[in-house]
């Protein structure tokens, strides 16, 4: 019997071709994100979470691989020690970044304010 071969030009798994996680884009200061890291990305942003109240909200059976997954991505997330009675355990959560720029607005804001403007008509 022959050995099977392998088709020219197939990167396997392991060469990161097929990872969503490692995936690069095009611009530098972006990070992709898979969807369920996106998803433990946006709870985190809203307030602390053990790694129970993020099974119980997402669904996720260990939620601590997908912040270390987003931290090895260079996204800050802290935690603290919480201890009660004879129990320890960790809340995750992120600060959302603040800015220098004064006046910055969102681009809802931004619509918002000129929504008016973009359906008048102006008659002559």
């Amino acid at each position: 019997m022959k050995p099977k071969e392998e088709a020219p030009g197939r990167l396997e798994p392991s060469q990161g071709q097929n990872d969503l996680s490692t995936c690069v884009c095009e611009s530098k200061d972006r990070i992709k994100l898979s969807k369920r890291q996106k998803k433990v990305y946006d709870l985190l942003l809203t307030g602390k979470y053990s790694v129970t109240d993020i099974t119980i909200k997402l669904g996720y059976a260990d939620p601590r691989s997908y912040v270390k997954t987003l931290r090895d991505k260079g996204i800050t997330i802290n935690d603290q020690w919480v201890e009660k009675q004879n129990v320890r355990y960790k809340l995750y959560y992120i600060t959302p970044q603040k800015t220098n720029i004064q006046d910055i607005q969102t681009v809802g804001e931004i619509i918002q304010s000129d929504f008016k403007n973009l359906f008048e008509r102006n008659y002559d």
